[in-house]
C-alpha cells in the first residue's frame, strides 16, 4: 500500500486489523467461494451485497475482493452491490473512485434517467416480479464514528422511483449499507447508525410489496416495520456468518435463512413469516 495512504484514519484502521480483528475475516476467500457455490447450486437468478467489501477501502483490497465475488456477476439476473463505510474509507477513496472503477458494472442502472446523484439510486429490474433499489448511504468520516447519511437528492430520488410504473408492480428490495434501526426496532447510536433513518424510513413505507435489506450491523437480523427490514450481517466474519434468501411468487414471497456450518453454506426452512403487505 502506498505511504500516502497511511496517514490519518487508515493508519488507526490498520493497528485495529494487526491486533485482531483482521483474523476473524482471515476465511473470507473460501466463505465467498463457498456461498457462490450455493447460489450457482441453488439457481440464484440475482445477487444483492450492502458494502464493506474492503476493511481500508485500498485499491489492492477492492481487486481482491472483485476477485472474489466474479461468480455472482453470473447470475442470470446480475450481481448488484454498493458501498460500505470500510469501502468508502477515506476522501481519496472516493476522489480517486477506487469502488467505482472496481465495481462500476455492478452500479449500472435499468432506469438511468431516475438517477438523481451520480448513479443513485440503482435500479436493476429482475424480471418481470421483482426489483432493486439501492441507494447509498456510506461515506467517509471521522476516525471516532461510522455513521451514514442518504444524500437528500438520493432520498427525492428514491421517492420518485418507488412511484415508477415499472416498480410499483413488482416486489422491491431498498437496499442501502446502513441499517435504520437496530435488530430490537431502536435507533442505532448517533455515532454508527444512518442519521436520517426517519425520512428514509418513512419513503420505504409505502411500498405494498418490498423488504430493505442492509448491512453495517455484523450480525443477521429482521424487523417487521413494515416493509420489513432484513441485516445481512458478515458472510464472512467468523461466528456471524449468515445471508437472507428470498423466493419470490406473483403473490407470495417466502424467506429463508443462509446457514454456514463452517464448511459449507445451507437453506434453512422457509419462514412462515413473509415481507408481503
Amino acid at each position: 500500500m502506498p505511504l500516502r495512504d497511511w496517514p490519518g484514519k487508515r493508519l488507526i484502521g490498520g493497528a485495529n486489523l494487526l491486533r485482531g480483528r483482521g483474523r476473524r475475516f482471515a476465511d473470507a476467500p473460501r466463505k465467498i467461494a463457498a456461498l457462490a457455490r450455493l447460489a450457482r447450486e441453488e439457481s440464484a437468478d440475482s445477487v444483492v451485497c450492502t458494502g464493506d467489501l474492503s476493511a481500508l477501502g485500498t485499491d489492492a483490497e477492492l481487486a481482491a475482493a472483485r476477485a472474489g465475488v466474479k461468480p455472482f456477476f453470473e447470475a442470470p439476473l446480475g450481481f448488484v452491490c454498493l458501498p460500505g463505510n470500510h469501502d468508502l474509507y477515506t476522501r481519496s477513496v472516493i476522489r480517486e473512485q477506487r469502488f467505482d472503477r472496481h465495481f462500476a458494472d455492478a452500479l449500472v442502472s435499468d432506469l438511468p434517467e431516475q438517477c438523481t446523484d451520480g448513479p443513485w439510486p440503482v435500479v436493476r429490474l429482475l424480471g418481470e416480479l421483482a426489483a432493486v433499489v439501492a441507494v447509498n448511504s456510506a461515506r467517509p468520516s471521522l476516525p471516532w464514528q461510522s455513521s451514514g447519511r442518504i444524500p437528500s437528492a438520493q432520498l427525492e430520488g428514491l421517492r420518485t422511483v418507488l412511484g415508477h410504473e415499472d416498480i410499483r408492480r413488482r416486489f422491491v428490495f431498498v437496499a442501502t449499507h446502513y441499517a435504520p434501526l437496530r435488530a430490537d426496532g431502536s435507533p442505532d447510536t448517533p455515532l454508527h447508525g444512518l442519521e436520517n433513518a426517519g425520512p428514509f424510513l418513512d419513503i420505504c413505507a409505502g411500498l405494498q410489496r418490498g423488504a430493505i435489506l442492509c448491512g453495517h450491523i455484523h450480525h443477521a437480523f429482521r424487523h417487521a416495520i413494515p416493509p420489513e427490514l432484513f441485516c445481512g450481517g458478515s458472510a464472512t466474519m467468523d461466528g456471524h456468518e449468515a445471508a437472507w434468501w428470498f423466493e419470490i411468487g406473483e403473490s407470495r414471497t417466502t424467506v429463508r435463512p443462509v446457514h454456514w456450518d463452517g464448511g459449507a453454506w445451507s437453506l434453512g426452512p422457509a419462514d412462515e413469516r413473509t415481507p408481503v403487505g
